[in-house]
C-alpha cells in the first residue's frame, strides 16, 4: 500500500513544528496537476524563502521516476546549466521513506534522480549513482531550510527564475509561473482562492500568517 499524501501530509507538520522553534512562519502549498511539469508535489516557503519537494512513499518508488520524460530532460538540462544547477541545488528536493522505522529522508533531487541508476545505462547522463553522502534526515533539512545561511531555499525573484526555466525549457509548459490554491479567510463558509503566481502566493502568506511568538503556532 502506497502512502505518498501521508507523507507529505507529515513532512509538513513537521516543518510547520520546526518553524515555531524558528520563530518564522511557514505554509506549504500543492501543485495538484502542475507536478508534471514543476517536478514536484509541494511549494514551501517561510515567506521570504522558497523550496519545491518531490515525494515518493519509500526508496523503492524513487525509480518511478525514469516513467518521466520530462524529468530526464531536466537532468540534462542541469547538467549544462550551471546557473540552473546552482538554483536547483538550493530549491528542488525529493523526500521519501526508508526501512521499517519508515525513516523520511531527503535529498537534492539531481543528486537523488539524475543518473544512470534511476534512467539506465543509454540515457546520456554522465552519473551513474546517486550521492548518497547528500542524503539527509528531515531535522537537517528543515535547519536548512530555516536556518540563516537559507542552504535549502531561495529568495523569491531566484525561485521564480528557476521555475520559468523548469517549466519553459524542460517540460514544455506554456506557463512561467505557478497557479496556488489558499484558503479565502473573508468568507463565512470554506472558500478557495487562486494565487496565479508565486508573489501572490507570498504576499498570501505574508497577509494571513504571522511568526509565532513564544512558542505558539499560528493564529
Amino acid at each position: 500500500m502506497q502512502h505518498e499524501q501521508s507523507l507529505a501530509d507529515n513532512f509538513n507538520s513537521f516543518m510547520e513544528r520546526k518553524a515555531v522553534e524558528f520563530g518564522c512562519r511557514f505554509h506549504s502549498f500543492s501543485l495538484d496537476g502542475q507536478d508534471r511539469d514543476a517536478g514536484a508535489d509541494y511549494v514551501l516557503t517561510d515567506v521570504d524563502r522558497f523550496a519545491i519537494v518531490e515525494f515518493k512513499y519509500s526508496d523503492k518508488n524513487l525509480i518511478s521516476e525514469k516513467h518521466k520524460p520530462r524529468r530526464l530532460k531536466l537532468c540534462k538540462g542541469l547538467a549544462k546549466n550551471e546557473k540552473m544547477r546552482n538554483l536547483h541545488d538550493k530549491c528542488h528536493f525529493i523526500s521519501w521513506t526508508e526501512g521499517k522505522e519508515l525513516s523520511v529522508k531527503a535529498n537534492i533531487y539531481r543528486k537523488e534522480v539524475c543518473n544512470k541508476m534511476i534512467f539506465g545505462n543509454d540515457c546520456g547522463l554522465i552519473v551513474n549513482s546517486p550521492e548518497f553522502d547528500a542524503r539527509i534526515g528531515t531535522g537537517k533539512f528543515a535547519n536548512d531550510f530555516f536556518g540563516s545561511e537559507s542552504r535549502a531555499s531561495l529568495t523569491r525573484r531566484k525561485f521564480e527564475a528557476y521555475v520559468a526555466w523548469v517549466l519553459k525549457e524542460t517540460s514544455g509548459s506554456q506557463r512561467s509561473t505557478l497557479e496556488l490554491i489558499a484558503f479565502n479567510p473573508k468568507s463565512m463558509d470554506l472558500a478557495l482562492v487562486r494565487l496565479e503566481s508565486i508573489e501572490a502566493a507570498q504576499n498570501w502568506v505574508r497577509d494571513h500568517y504571522s511568526p509565532p511568538r513564544q512558542g505558539i503556532g499560528y493564529p
